[in-house]
């Protein structure tokens, strides 16, 4: 589904794996993640996507295949359910499912669930929350490649570990490409890369 050359490194990440970039912070994990999702120009890279090259895609059906969870996302004024809608679902079923894969179900059901109302940028949220919200909206899409930027900041192992089964349990036919700058378990990916600066 993915093939990526950088320099020395090389990836290659076919349907429903889930493959581990790692890197120390400035390392270029963000700046990759950003040209394999078509927003930023591939310039000194050779990347291929389902075969095709970044200029050969129109921009809605890359949307449409790719999805990115940047370190920082938005999130609007309005309840739960409003921000998830944003991703085009909205059945009740779906939206607690993919609250509960990335463990934000049991954390705000006894203040509203998919009714609570968040302010600006998700107030309301701790800042883990609030990513974790826009995780779910994500995997609400179902993007057949999944690009996950530091998705595990400021969660502890076990938890980072569990919501990661969670998400390759959720979209098992989805290619997964997550960057991290901390070492995690093992058994978690079919493949590690490193990115060095």
């Amino acid at each position: 589904l993915l093939w990526v050359s950088a320099s020395a490194l090389e990836v290659c990440l076919g349907a429903g794996e889930m493959v581990a970039l790692t890197g120390p912070s400035g390392s270029g994990k963000t700046t990759l993640l950003l040209k394999i999702a078509g927003l930023i120009p591939p310039d000194d890279i050779k990347l291929l996507l389902k075969g095709l090259a970044p200029e050969q895609w129109c921009e809605g059906d890359l949307r449409r295949v790719v999805g990115l969870l940047p370190q920082r996302s938005a999130l609007m004024a309005g309840t739960v359910r409003d921000n998830l809608a944003l991703s085009g679902e909205t059945e009740r079923s779906a939206m607690q499912a993919v609250l509960d894969a990335v463990l934000l179900g049991p954390e705000i059901s006894d203040r509203g669930g998919l009714d609570l109302v968040l302010g600006e940028a998700g107030s309301g949220l701790s800042g883990g929350q609030a990513q974790r919200l826009c995780l779910a909206r994500l995997l609400l899409r179902q993007p057949q490649l999944l690009l996950l930027d530091e998705p595990l900041e400021g969660l502890d192992a076990e938890m980072g570990n569990t919501i990661l089964e969670n998400i390759r349990t959720h979209l098992p036919q989805s290619a997964i490409l997550v960057c991290l700058h901390r070492d995690t378990s093992e058994h978690l990916f079919d493949r590690k890369y490193s990115l060095l600066r």
